[in-house]
Order: structure tokens, then sequence, then C-alpha cells
């Protein structure tokens, strides 16, 4: 993704703070991921799954939101 920001120069498709806000959507479910595979206990994956899926929707909405914004704005 960095490459698109960085190779695009002066011209970027995306505003830098809307890529760092979809660069910490990736990395919060990379990091959910890796937790779900810890996780022993089935009830617990299936707890775990729920709260994290809320949260991706959560992050999801959020940047959709801003995108909608950027788009409106400009």
């Amino acid at each position: 993704m960095w490459d698109a920001i960085i190779l695009s120069g002066n011209h970027s498709l995306l505003s830098f703070e809307l890529f760092k806000n979809i660069q910490r959507t990736y990395f919060w479910m990379k990091y959910y991921n890796s937790e779900i595979e810890s996780r022993d206990n089935e009830k617990s994956k299936e707890k775990t799954l729920l709260e994290l899926l809320d949260d991706v929707t959560k992050s999801i909405q959020k940047t959709m939101q801003k995108l909608d914004e950027e788009r409106k704005s400009s």
C-alpha cells in the first residue's frame, strides 16, 4: 500500500489520513486473525470471533464514512 502513496507523488489517489485509516484497519484485522488462532477453547473462540467481527465492522464503517466525507469535499 505504501507504494501507491509514494509512487503517486503529488497526485495521490487517497489522502494520507484516509490511507492511514485503511492501513490501521488492515493491521487490526491481521491482529484479530492472530488472536483467533491463538485461542484454544471453542466457546472462547466463538465469543472472541463475534467481538472481533463487531470491531472490524465498526472500523469498516468508519473508513466508509471518511471516504464519503472525502468524496463530498472534492
